[in-house]
């Protein structure tokens, strides 16, 4: 027998320090992957909480939109009855 330490396996095949620093990286790197992730999520959940609210508000102006429309053809449509002058229709 010789002294000192008896090489494993382990250490015949691929040294121990190599093995320890590989897999401390892959650890690393799902870590990080997880948090990249994760902020990504947040950021998808803001846009479309932001998307949603844009779709509303578009909603809401294009209702006041049509009212207004109906609004100014009537009036137009009144006017053009009081004085005799044929009513013109708008493109929409």
């Amino acid at each position: 027998m010789t002294e000192g330490r008896t090489p494993k396996i382990i250490d015949a095949k691929l040294p121990l320090a190599w093995l320890i620093g590989s897999a401390f990286a892959i650890t690393m790197s799902f870590g990080l992957l997880y948090g990249s992730v994760d902020r990504l999520l947040k950021d998808v959940g803001e846009l479309q909480a932001t998307v949603r609210q844009g779709n509303a508000q578009t909603a809401a102006l294009q209702g006041t939109l049509s009212v207004l429309q109906y609004r100014i053809e009537t009036l137009e449509r009144n006017l053009a009855q009081a004085t005799n002058a044929p009513v013109t229709q708008r493109p929409r």
